[in-house]
């Protein structure tokens, strides 16, 4: 489970992974693929490989769990029609997973909403063959939504989406090294004031905040997952030159210092062990 409290925001990417998100307490702002969408305690929320998504809270506590797994892994070695009608058409990208379940949807939503909370439950405890139970858990929900007929065709990309991915790119690319407002304007044959509010328009943030966020996320994700990795070296290797700045920025994010974010941290997504990043 992941406890946040205060200004949320976990900037625009993508991933080949599926994401599921239970929203428990407060409210977060979900851009997907351009469309916002308000989430409520006790949404579900299905994120579908290579869609570009970014959450913002908009309350003071936000209490949620997210799950985060390459389809892949349910692949059927062998043909069948289950593998041909709806695992390979997702893995492949052709379908969708519906983008949310409300409680209002009685008896469906209660039954998913079971499972995704055994699934959870079997990876914090990791009980005997919890890998297996996690994959039949998963196959049940997909069945679920398939009996519903909630699949849907992969959205048409809508219009600026070749345009956002460019931006994730750029930042991806060069966020560890200097990046001024004219240099990543220059790439995208915009002028520097054209692209503030061309993104500041599509992003909801001003593209200082947003590269400062980002800095600072893959500043969490290097002091969570390299025990050698001091303070300075993940300032360094995230674009901050001053130290003194970036302590007080990543203060100001996650509400307490590097060095103790480092000694008891947890990462946002929390990735299965069962199902590695690819």
């Amino acid at each position: 489970m992941v406890t946040e409290q205060g200004n949320i925001f976990v900037p625009y990417h993508w991933h080949e992974e599926l994401e599921i998100v239970l929203i428990l307490e407060g409210k977060v702002e979900l851009l997907l693929d351009g469309a916002k969408h308000i989430l409520s305690p006790g949404d579900l929320v299905f994120v579908s490989p290579r869609r570009l998504h970014q959450y913002t809270s908009i309350s003071d506590l936000v209490v949620y769990y997210a799950y985060v797994f390459p389809l892949s892994a349910l692949s059927f070695a062998g043909e069948d029609i289950t593998q041909t009608s709806l695992i390979a058409p997702l893995l492949e990208g052709k379908l969708c997973f519906p983008e949310r379940l409300y409680p209002s949807q009685g008896e469906l939503y209660q039954r998913v909403y079971d499972l995704i909370t055994r699934i959870i439950a079997l990876n914090e405890e990791s009980p005997k063959c919890f890998e297996l139970l996690t994959k039949a858990y998963l196959y049940e929900i997909i069945g679920l939504l398939g009996r519903e007929g909630l699949f849907s065709p992969h959205p048409v990309p809508v219009k600026n989406m070749d345009t956002y991915r460019k931006i994730l790119l750029y930042i991806e690319e060069h966020y560890a090294e200097k990046i001024t407002v004219s240099d990543i304007a220059r790439y995208l044959c915009m002028s520097p004031n054209y692209f503030s509010a061309y993104f500041s328009r599509h992003f909801g943030k001003s593209f200082s905040y947003f590269l400062i966020r980002y800095r600072i996320e893959k500043a969490c994700a290097l002091l969570a997952s390299e025990e050698d990795c001091s303070v300075t070296q993940a300032a360094m290797q995230t674009g901050f030159e001053n130290i003194s700045y970036f302590i007080k920025k990543f203060k100001q994010v996650t509400g307490t210092t590097p060095a103790i974010y480092r000694s008891g941290s947890q990462m946002r997504i929390w990735f299965n062990p069962l199902f590695p990043q690819v």
